[in-house]
């Protein structure tokens, strides 16, 4: 189980860490939670806890620290018009601007439905693991994902952009 947790965070570090930043938008903190994440796991895979699927237990335990993250920091957080103004390092600048983006355009739908298109879109999780990580159906999963992706087009057709 330690090889596989290795193989995991080899190969898969930096979109651990895209997966984190996306929902907390600040980069020490994200590193922050997929650090003490992966210091979990590690911990309970030493002491020979057993796990089914690793890499699906990282990225619920990632997900469910970023929520725990939005709870602890609610007085903290900063709207996402202010974001902009956020002193950003040039090295995290795509990131950031791409957050900011991304955000604005999924703050329209409701949050069961922009963590779906999150996941599907951004973070390229098959409907199956969207299913397993929010703990519903993968019919729920699916619906939800259709229902937002037509709420988006209707919304740019509204404002006059080209599907």
């Amino acid at each position: 189980m330690l090889k596989e947790l290795e193989r995991i965070v080899e190969e898969r570090q930096d979109w651990l860490f895209r997966f984190a930043y996306m929902r907390i938008g600040i980069r020490e903190d994200a590193e922050d939670v997929v650090q003490e994440v992966l210091l979990s796991v590690f911990r309970r895979l030493r002491e020979k806890t057993s796990m089914d699927n690793v890499e699906q237990y990282l990225i619920r335990a990632i997900s469910n620290a970023c929520t725990d993250y939005s709870r602890r920091k609610h007085l903290k957080i900063v709207p996402i018009g202010m974001a902009e103004q956020l002193t950003v390092d040039e090295g995290d600048r795509q990131i950031h601007e791409e957050f900011i983006r991304i955000n604005r355009l999924l703050e329209s739908l409701p949050l069961e439905q922009s963590e779906i298109v999150r996941l599907k879109c951004y973070d390229n999780l098959t409907f199956k693991q969207i299913a397993e990580l929010q703990d519903i159906p993968e019919a729920t999963a699916k619906s939800r994902y259709r229902y937002a992706i037509q709420h988006l087009q209707q919304m740019m057709k509204k404002k006059g952009y080209t599907i």
